[in-house]
């Protein structure tokens, strides 16, 4: 096992290097030990509850060193995909507070009545009425974009709460319309940092758990992929998979000795 030639780790955050307001024993050390060897690490994660800065001051928090350049979300991949197709569009939006600031800073122009577009994310302050709003629209031939895919977030005590993929779920059961996901399993995340620091495939490896996400998304991209058994994913279920990692760590701690 050899991973010394990866120069760039595109890190999952929920479930890989915390949980909730817990850090992962040695995910710290992990990050330390990327700095030592001289190496990159983005916080690359699908949750868009939360704005970039929202999630370096978490990282801080949590004792981690975290800068602009360490933190990208797929709501921040949603604003560079809206600015490069779909410029000047008007934007219904089902999402955070955060994430809405977060993607007016890439000049999304939001509207309450005839959107071009119904953006839905990870939203823990939906209400019903929204929902009804974003069927409307979609029955009358709205785009219907969304930033992530994922079914549920984790919390602690080893619960789950619906995350945006549910959501847009219930849109697609209402409105039998299926959205575009711009986060993890596209690579659209992976191209977008593979070409902003000019790291070549074959020396960037994504680390997650799970395998319909951040595996697959590295699968998709052709990297290197790491699962680790922190979070959702168990060796039962990597095996029913037929999209398998190149490594798997019962977590991020267990990684420090090959890097």
């Amino acid at each position: 096992m050899d991973l010394k030639n990866i120069e760039m780790f595109l890190l999952d955050m929920d479930g890989t290097i915390y949980l909730d307001d817990i850090l992962f024993d040695g995910a710290k050390d992990f990050i330390d030990s990327i700095i030592k060897n001289h190496k990159k690490y983005i916080f690359m994660t699908n949750n868009s509850s939360k704005s970039k800065i929202d999630y370096i001051n978490k990282m801080k928090r949590l004792g981690v060193l975290c800068q602009d350049d360490n933190i990208f979300t797929s709501g921040m991949a949603m604003g560079i995909y809206l600015q490069e197709n779909y410029q000047d569009k008007k934007v219904y939006f089902l999402g955070t507070t955060a994430l809405k600031e977060e993607l007016k800073l890439y000049d999304v122009k939001f509207v309450e009545e005839n959107p071009d577009i119904v953006l839905v994310g990870f939203d823990r302050e939906l209400c019903y009425q929204r929902l009804e709003k974003a069927c409307e629209f979609l029955d009358n031939g709205a785009i219907f974009l969304a930033t992530n895919c994922d079914l549920v977030c984790p919390i602690k005590d080893g619960r789950y709460i619906p995350d945006c993929g549910s959501i847009c779920h219930m849109l697609t059961l209402a409105t039998k319309k299926k959205p575009t996901y711009i986060g993890k399993p596209n690579p659209y995340m992976i191209d977008i940092l593979a070409e902003k620091f000019n790291v070549k495939k074959e020396n960037i490896a994504v680390v997650g758990d799970r395998i319909y996400t951040d595996i697959t998304a590295g699968y998709n991209a052709n990297v290197t992929t790491i699962c680790v058994l922190s979070g959702e994913s168990t060796l039962q279920t990597i095996e029913e998979s037929s999209i398998k990692p190149d490594y798997v760590f019962n977590s991020v701690k267990d990684i420090i000795e090959h890097i």
